[in-house]
């Protein structure tokens, strides 16, 4: 088996030394960063408003390619559990207001 001389092996999915200094690698681990971190706090405090903003940061990670999984998966359940806990709080105001005009 013989290969080409003049192509020198490329790994799949190796990092390119100069890639790791350029400014849009730099801005993607930022949004990677911020996003995990948004995905924390809202994790434990106003899912409902930082599970949108690790979602929006996650996404822009990923478009400067990096992958922002985590960031993203906590943006998605704080976002969730934010909508429901309030559809949870209106109904338990909407039942206590019908039940005290009785």
């Amino acid at each position: 088996m013989s290969y080409p001389s003049n192509q020198p092996y490329q790994y799949p999915n190796y990092p390119n030394v100069q890639q790791n200094n350029s400014l849009e690698f730099f801005h993607g681990s930022k949004f990677k960063e911020k996003s995990v971190i948004f995905g924390v706090i809202g994790f434990f405090f106003l899912g409902i408003v930082f599970g949108p903003l690790a979602i929006s940061n996650a996404r822009k990670a990923e478009a400067l390619h990096h992958s922002a999984t985590l960031g993203k998966v906590l943006g998605w359940i704080d976002t969730i559990a934010g909508v429901f806990s309030i559809l949870v709080f209106l109904l338990i105001i909407i039942s206590a207001a019908s039940g005290s005009g009785n």
